[in-house]
């Protein structure tokens, strides 16, 4: 096991290096995207809730330029010595079905890149009269430690061809969000994992010496100071590294589904809107189940431990979101290191445990259900110690203040 250090040159450069051997050429636009990490309220956007996430240093590059040969040409080298190429029309690998959760991360990654640029064509950020790409990514960033590879990736994409594209306004906050807005919804329809938005929201439209708190309710995106300016040094910890984490997928996409299927019975765009919505939520629960059969409705049971979950998270994301304003450390790390609600997703509790039992001040799953790494909080003079004690055994990345996505000048 090890502590994580930055290759050298940087991503944009070994993206330019790669693109020039591949295309034979200089890229026309190389972007970069940082890390991300979630503070907390990783499971709340469809309810309306707050999701505080904060960038990290570690960051993917995109170079990119056109083709006339109607393909795309996509090649990615990572940490770890991972590789991945293809080189096909765009329309055939965005057709072809969506891979399985247990098909090679090569292959799920490739076609995630491929839904994106088909979605940028679409939503004529790229002209319709696109006719091909050469693309070549870099990454800094090893999938696992609850960081966001795969967003960071997608939100250079999107940079980078926005930029190839000529768009003058992309430092402007509309732009931006409508980028997080594509990313989103693309990574949803082609990739089988659980898709966290804020992840895109705050690479796209955060800020280095600060976290984003997103609120869903109304769409809005502020600033709250670092966590790092409290004293403590943030590290995400994991058995291994290698494999995003998307054993709960499917069971977190039914909850989804499920509260976007109750703002729509109750006429609301999240449930944060309505009063009393757990024992609302019940009560339609219990007359589906009458109606239509035990199939068309999640148990009445299960259904209010949900909403019950989001909200209480929702309130606990506002405290922290206080607790950073104000400089309360000792409120905040009180926060993060309280018990949630009750559900029903599977988190390392373990390795939370060991953190602590190790010397950090606070430590929480980087995102519940969504990735088995933790991410921990330790008082400064306790960095050296901690470092030596967890690093024996698993797999230690500082996370650093980083800056937002933006196109790189070489």
């Amino acid at each position: 096991m090890a502590v994580w250090s930055p290759e050298s040159p940087s991503s944009a450069v070994r993206a330019a290096q790669v693109h020039e051997k591949v295309a034979g050429r200089a890229p026309q636009a190389v972007a970069s995207a940082p890390a991300t990490w979630v503070l907390i309220g990783e499971n709340v956007d469809h309810f309306g809730g707050v999701t505080i996430v904060g960038l990290s240093h570690q960051r993917v590059a995109v170079a990119v330029s056109p083709r006339t040969d109607g393909k795309l040409r996509v090649e990615v080298r990572a940490p770890g010595g991972f590789t991945a190429s293809a080189d096909s029309p765009l329309h055939e690998l965005v057709d072809a079905p969506l891979p399985a959760p247990s098909a090679p991360l090569d292959v799920r990654g490739l076609r995630r890149i491929a839904g994106l640029v088909h979605a940028l064509i679409s939503r004529q950020v790229l002209s319709r009269d696109t006719a091909g790409l050469t693309i070549t990514i870099a990454s800094d960033i090893t999938a696992g430690a609850g960081l966001g590879a795969l967003y960071a990736t997608d939100a250079a994409v999107a940079v980078a061809l926005a930029s190839l594209a000529g768009a003058e306004d992309l430092d402007e906050a509309p732009t931006r969000a409508r980028l997080a807005e594509i990313c989103s919804s693309a990574a949803a329809a082609h990739s089988t994992l659980s898709i966290l938005r804020a992840r895109h929201t705050a690479a796209l439209r955060g800020a280095g010496e600060s976290v984003s708190v997103i609120d869903y309710s109304d769409g809005s995106v502020t600033q709250a100071p670092h966590p790092g300016k409290l004293g403590v040094r943030i590290f995400s910890i994991a058995r291994s590294l290698g494999e995003p984490h998307g054993g709960q997928a499917e069971r977190i996409t039914a909850r989804r589904a499920f509260i976007d299927e109750a703002c729509s019975n109750f006429g609301v765009t999240s449930l944060r809107q309505l009063p009393g919505a757990a024992e609302r939520v019940v009560q339609w629960v219990e007359a589906r189940r009458e109606v239509t059969g035990d199939d068309s409705a999640p148990d009445p049971d299960t259904a209010q431990e949900w909403v019950r979950y989001c909200e209480t998270e929702t309130l606990r994301s506002l405290a922290v979101a206080r607790a950073l304003r104000s400089r309360r450390s000792e409120e905040l790390f009180t926060l993060l290191n309280s018990p949630s609600e009750a559900h029903d997703i599977e988190t390392p509790d373990d390795l939370v445990a060991f953190a602590l039992a190790r010397g950090a001040v606070s430590a929480r799953p980087a995102a519940a259900g969504m990735s088995q790494a933790v991410i921990a909080f330790v008082p400064l003079r306790d960095v050296e110690r901690f470092v030596s004690a967890v690093s024996a055994d698993h797999e230690v990345v500082e996370v650093l203040p980083g800056v937002a996505a933006g196109v790189e000048k070489l």
